[in-house]
């Protein structure tokens, strides 16, 4: 019987420096743990934001940092990791929801 492999949606800037790396450490995760991920990484996402929950799998892991993934994904079904720094207060945080999966 074969694992289930999950689908994972990266909503990043490959311009800028930061979101490369978070990128290039989701990559290396995979690698150390050899978790059974399919990653998805549209170069330019925001060309086809409009279908954005056609494409967006089992999860996403985001750059909360842009204002417009925020509300793009605001109610989408699938859990997501909002990435990054410049929450400097907790009341600024998104809602999170717990996920169990299984």
């Amino acid at each position: 019987m074969f694992a289930k492999r999950h689908r994972i949606t990266l909503l990043f800037n490959a311009n800028k420096a930061y979101d490369r790396q978070v990128v290039e450490g989701v990559g290396e995760y995979l690698q150390a743990s050899q978790q059974e991920w399919d990653i998805f990484i549209e170069e330019d996402f925001r060309a086809r934001i409009e279908n954005i929950r056609e494409w967006l799998g089992d999860g996403v892991i985001a750059d909360y940092d842009d204002p417009e993934i925020e509300r793009l994904l605001a109610d989408v079904e699938v859990p997501i990791v909002g990435v990054g720094g410049s929450y400097h207060r907790p009341e600024c945080y998104p809602p999170v929801a717990l996920y169990c999966d299984g």
